[in-house]
């Protein structure tokens, strides 16, 4: 072989190697085990990837002892039957380094999953550690059984309430979701007043000395304009999973609510008060996602000035 035979057998052989490399690739690909591999980057079953998403919340009146407030939100669960899921979640929680716990609804899926909803729970909320609580509303999927099943865990529920912390520096509000009701304000704010928290809510907004932070629990977030009327500063919420089967961009084909779909997930801000709009753990009706991650929402507030601008509109300043 000559010399110059060498170098053109060595470029053959690697031309030949990247063809065949080519071909085994375009081989899986037709293959069954490819197309699967394809379809779970569309399809989010909760196992690849982190569940947690840090998102920082600025809030232009929050007292200087509260910045740094850690606050995670666990929501539209969804439990039917056992899921691989369910386990890390579990596993997750034990580690979460917050303040607040929220559990913003739908632990179930349909009637007769009470069990193993249950099941999760009883698992799941023994292990939330926060330094200040752990608070949650139900949402439409919860039965009244399921409703009642929960009174025992150790956890504080709230209908149409408001809890104070940190010697009255935080009121965490909590509404009713039911799909047979409506948000009853006046029972909170009745709630409020036996309390003694309405005067103390008043000296906020423009103020030296800055009021309570509130921070409302509600499972559906198109009560986000009622809730800003109350003078919330901020607004947790679930239900619409994101939209759960979307197109790229963000872009949901359905929420279950009278939310536009541009506003299914994020933060979104109506006047001064911010709404975040988790996509949820779980799934109803089918066990599908696409181009829609379940997460774990951890909120870090800061003194700043609010995302957004001033609008009578409900306007998406941190779509997710």
């Amino acid at each position: 072989m000559t010399a110059t035979q060498q170098p053109q057998q060595a470029a053959a052989s690697g031309a030949s190697t990247r063809a065949v490399d080519l071909i085994s690739r375009h081989e899986h690909a037709l293959s069954p085990k490819g197309q699967f591999n394809r379809l779970r980057v569309l399809y989010h079953d909760g196992m690849a990837g982190s569940l947690i998403d840090h998102v920082p919340l600025t809030l232009p009146d929050l007292a200087p002892g509260l910045g740094g407030l850690r606050i995670a939100q666990i929501s539209d669960l969804h439990v039917g039957r056992p899921r691989r899921r369910h386990e890390r979640i579990i596993a997750l929680v034990g580690e979460l380094d917050v303040d607040f716990v929220f559990l913003t609804g739908d632990y179930m899926n349909v009637p007769g999953d009470e069990a193993n909803a249950m099941a999760m729970l009883e698992r799941l909320v023994p292990r939330l550690k926060p330094r200040l609580g752990v608070l949650g509303v139900f949402g439409n999927h919860d039965s009244w059984e399921i409703r009642r099943l929960c009174k025992d865990l150790p956890m504080r529920w709230l209908a149409d309430e408001c809890v104070a912390f940190a010697d009255g520096a935080i009121h965490v509000i909590g509404f009713e979701s039911h799909h047979h009701r409506h948000l009853d304000a006046l029972a909170m704010l009745a709630d409020m007043d036996r309390q003694g928290l309405t005067t103390a809510a008043q000296t906020r907004r423009g103020e030296e000395a800055p009021g309570p932070l509130r921070l409302v629990l509600s499972h559906y977030p198109m009560y986000l304009p009622t809730v800003a009327d109350l003078g919330a500063d901020v607004m947790f919420s679930g239900h619409t999973h994101g939209g759960q089967l979307r197109l790229p961009g963000h872009k949901a084909l359905m929420n279950s609510s009278d939310l536009p779909l541009r506003l299914s997930s994020g933060i979104l801000r109506h006047r001064r008060t911010l709404c975040a709009v988790s996509r949820g753990l779980g799934e109803s009706w089918v066990p599908l996602r696409f181009f829609c991650r379940p997460h774990l929402p951890i909120y870090t507030l800061h003194r700043g000035p609010l995302p957004g601008s001033h609008t009578d509109h409900i306007e998406n300043v941190n779509p997710w």
